[in-house]
């Protein structure tokens, strides 16, 4: 899936927790800057394991 979105930027406490967790998703970014990032894309909004920034992206592909 490609879609493009604009995105938060957050900083993960514990990574182990999301790589385990159900709501979590690699996502392939492309940067502002043109430079491809695997980062973690979070559906949950109520999570304790981030805090954020506000950030864009160009094109965003999600996998699981």
């Amino acid at each position: 899936m490609t879609q493009k979105s604009r995105l938060r930027v957050i900083k993960i406490i514990d990574p182990i927790l999301c790589i385990r967790c159900d709501y979590a998703y690699i996502a392939d970014v492309v940067t502002r800057d043109g430079k491809r990032k695997k980062m973690f894309y979070c559906s949950r909004l109520d999570c304790d394991n981030w805090y954020n920034s506000q950030g864009t992206s160009k094109e965003v592909e999600f996998e699981k």
